[in-house]
């Protein structure tokens, strides 16, 4: 019964945290087209906030694999990334569009804790090996997201306005947050292991010289 919780519980804070981060793109192109009148500005939020996760997706996994609490990591970027997309809305039309974008920019960077980030803990949460159901409800998720976070983004910023679907996608992605937290600690010698993503760069290029854990390099 516990580890069915706490499958229900991951499951329910994947799914809330995935649809947001497919809402947000969408709707900070449409508060962006709705305050400016650009498409341009529109368009240039939705690639600020999601080009800077090629930097974000490996530094932010480096450091949920060399952390004891990365549920307490987990949450600070979900934190961060539902916070920041509600700043990025307060400074449309009142602050330079430039340190919109710039904003746009730094939230993004903590959008592949949604995706990677979230996947990377469900070994902790389903013990002794991953279960192919659990694997497939987990990869489920990102398409029933994928297809209801555009959909949720236009549907409210129909209804509300361009802003509301800003608001309900950092909403949706703050809900998360709690879950994130309350994750599993990571196991003594998780990197003996073989256990995360820098683990297994350190099998590949030989381990480092602090006590065989790899370097964030």
């Amino acid at each position: 019964m516990r580890g069915r919780y706490g499958l229900a519980a991951y499951l329910a804070g994947a799914v809330a945290a995935r649809v947001g981060d497919e809402m947000s793109g969408p709707a900070l192109m449409l508060a962006g087209f709705a305050v400016t009148g650009s498409a341009a500005a529109g368009s240039a939020l939705l690639a600020g906030v999601t080009i800077s996760a090629v930097l974000g997706g490996p530094v932010l996994g480096s450091s949920l694999d060399r952390v004891e609490r990365p549920g307490w990591l987990l949450a600070g970027a979900l934190g961060l990334y539902g916070g920041g997309l509600g700043l990025v809305l307060l400074g449309l039309g009142r602050v330079p569009f430039a340190v919109v974008l710039g904003l746009a920019v730094v939230v993004g960077a903590a959008g592949p804790a949604v995706p990677g980030g979230w996947t990377a803990q469900l070994p902790r949460v389903v013990p002794g090996g991953v279960p192919g159901r659990a694997n497939a409800l987990d990869a489920m998720t990102f398409g029933a997201a994928s297809l209801a976070g555009p959909a949720l983004a236009g549907g409210v910023a129909e209804g509300v306005g361009a802003a509301g679907a800003v608001v309900v996608a950092g909403v949706l992605i703050w809900v998360a947050v709690p879950v994130a937290w309350g994750l599993p600690r990571a196991p003594a010698g998780r990197e003996a292991a073989g256990g995360g993503f820098a683990a297994g760069v350190a099998v590949r290029v030989g381990e480092s010289r602090s006590g065989g854990r790899p370097s964030p390099r």
